[in-house]
């Protein structure tokens, strides 16, 4: 009898040691399965200038991910045309990257909505696929300015001056530090692993921080406001010189002066640059090529949160939410984004 006993217990022990072992293969096999690779280190989430004009619309492949006005502020996602307009996750987001198969945004308390998927608490930075699914809230820090520099979310935590500069890695596991808390360092800007700033405090020269020292130093002894970089030059709101947009050639060292109109804020891509003009007899919308040529008003009145792509540029009247107005950007007039009201109206 009690050997009978014995097997019995063997058996059981080695039912149990299959089950464990199953158990830890299968989550060997879940954590594969579901890992989020390392971005290449030159992976930026979106352009400088979107992220300085609220990172409502980001360019990725053959998509265009944005926050559609018309309908809460809401995910969607679209052809580059406007074609195939649909709802991702329905919560309220801004500063919109993209980075391999994943999309990285913030979201603040929800405007309105209800039903299915609709969070109550959406405070915070978070990731999803690229068809908005698998939403995971990264950190639950307010964000003013966030994106994405190559596997690493680096974001401004809080509001106010003296807001500190934070990270967090795009899996969510590593702990949030701070980079800086003595004053605001503007992330938007990053080329090659470095993050172009201006200074805030004793002076407004070009700096960047080193993301793998963490070490910030000083490029150039300009008087700059939110740096953009493209073609070999960093573009610019020229503290000194009424906010004239200038741009500056760190190879050569020389300064051009592309406007002659006070700017509250600018964007830069695709041959051109659009900024925004509040004083004056004739506020509105601007363009210009690189170069300074070509000056011309696209749009009379006061506007912001311009955002660019490769075959539009969007914008909208000052302090509303709705209409969306777009442009080609590569030329044309502008006209009301209706793909994104008629999307709306649909869900």
């Amino acid at each position: 009898m009690a050997k009978k006993q014995s097997g019995t217990n063997i058996i059981f022990l080695i039912g149990i040691g299959s089950v464990i072992i199953l158990f830890i293969l299968l989550t060997i096999i879940f954590n594969i399965l579901n890992k989020i690779p390392d971005n290449d280190p030159s992976t930026v989430g979106n352009t400088a200038g979107n992220l300085n004009n609220g990172g409502y619309f980001c360019e990725s492949g053959d998509k265009v991910y944005f926050s559609n006005a018309y309908d809460h502020g809401y995910l969607y996602s679209m052809n580059k045309d406007q074609t195939e307009l649909k709802r991702l996750y329905n919560s309220d987001c801004s500063n919109i990257c993209a980075g391999g198969d994943y999309l990285y945004f913030c979201m603040e308390t929800p405007k309105g909505g209800s039903g299915l998927g609709f969070v109550i608490k959406t405070a915070g930075v978070y990731r999803a696929t690229k068809n908005g699914t698998k939403v995971t809230c990264m950190t639950s820090d307010d964000s003013l300015i966030m994106n994405l520099v190559g596997s690493t979310l680096y974001y401004q935590a809080g509001t106010g001056t003296g807001v500190g500069l934070k990270k967090v890695g795009i899996r969510g596991d590593e702990e949030e530090s701070v980079i800086q808390d003595t004053f605001v360092l503007n992330p938007a800007c990053a080329v090659d692993g470095n993050i172009y700033y201006g200074g805030t405090q004793e002076d407004h020269y070009l700096y960047a921080f080193n993301t793998a020292s963490e070490t910030a130093t000083a490029v150039w002894d300009g008087d700059v406001w939110n740096p953009v970089y493209e073609g070999g030059y960093f573009y610019y709101m020229d503290i000194s010189d009424d906010y004239k947009i200038c741009r500056y050639s760190p190879s050569n060292r020389t300064v051009e002066i592309l406007t002659h109109e006070r700017a509250d804020n600018f964007n830069v891509g695709y041959g051109y640059v659009y900024y925004i003009v509040s004083v004056g007899d004739m506020p509105g919308l601007y363009r210009v090529r690189y170069d300074g040529t070509g000056n011309e008003q696209i749009y009379s009145g006061y506007v912001s949160d311009v955002n660019i792509t490769s075959t539009y540029t969007y914008f909208r009247a000052y302090n509303t939410d709705y209409p969306i107005y777009c442009i080609p950007t590569a030329g044309g007039s502008a006209f009301e984004f209706t793909a994104a009201r008629d999307a709306a109206s649909n869900n």
